[in-house]
């Protein structure tokens, strides 16, 4: 799929049938699982497939998930990293997105799943001794069809000239400069890049021949450096068609 019509068509899937994947498909997961453990062992970053779905929504439900609501999928994949340094953070969303995208690829629905803040007992009772250190699950399975003539649900995002700015944080980016740089039609798929609670804290300064990356700072920076990761992935993507 393209990625500028990957990124607006993205959503996370909520809803997922009672149906195990098939074999087909498991395989890919696994394959996909591996060379992610091969690529990011060196970083401190690992992956575990955990098929039996239903244990692990058992053990987190009530303490994961959207206002304490676990997301019930038949299968997870979850991530671990060893550091929890600011640069750890912004790999973290950038690799998590990157298997996420993996995923959705097969024709799979996913949905991140955030589990740093539940107890460290209950996600060892999830995933097993290695459950301190995992942070984010990605739910994976097929998901459920819409009903006949159901809205489309859609957070509001902001305008690129309300995020990309030309020289410093302050002056608005023209939209023509963008234009025959070949950033604007990139700027305006990536501003659909997901975020904790859509705050999209990320921001664009383009300098002459570079474009810079900065971080809105408030309550949650932990959680913001890993949006900034996630958009570093999706800008990136889009950057290798120019």
């Amino acid at each position: 799929m393209v990625m500028t019509n990957f990124l607006q068509e993205r959503k996370s899937v909520r809803d997922f049938k009672n149906k195990d994947l098939t074999a087909k498909d498991l395989e890919q997961i696994r394959n996909i699982v591996d060379r992610a453990n091969t690529n990011y062992k060196s970083c401190g970053i690992s992956f575990n497939f955990y098929q039996n779905g239903q244990l692990i929504y058992d053990r987190l439900d009530g303490k994961a998930g959207y206002a304490g609501v676990m997301i019930k999928a038949p299968h997870y994949v979850a991530m671990t990293v060893a550091s929890k340094e600011e640069k750890d953070q912004v790999r973290t969303g950038y690799v998590l997105e990157q298997i996420n995208t993996e995923l959705v690829n097969l024709d799979l629905g996913t949905c991140w799943i955030t589990v740093d803040k539940v107890e460290e007992a209950a996600k060892q009772a999830a995933f097993g001794s290695e459950g301190k250190g995992i942070d984010y699950i990605i739910a994976i399975g097929y998901p459920k069809r819409k009903k006949l003539f159901e809205p489309e649900k859609h957070s509001a995002r902001l305008e690129v000239r309300e995020f990309v700015f030309q020289d410093d944080c302050k002056t608005p980016a023209d939209p023509d400069v963008l234009d025959q740089l070949g950033l604007f039609d990139v700027f305006s798929s990536v501003r659909y890049a997901p975020s904790h609670k859509n705050a999209q804290p990320w921001r664009f300064v383009v300098e002459d021949n570079q474009v810079k990356l900065y971080m809105v700072m408030g309550k949650e920076d932990s959680r913001s450096l890993v949006d900034c990761g996630v958009m570093m992935f999706y800008f990136q993507e889009m950057m290798k068609n120019i």
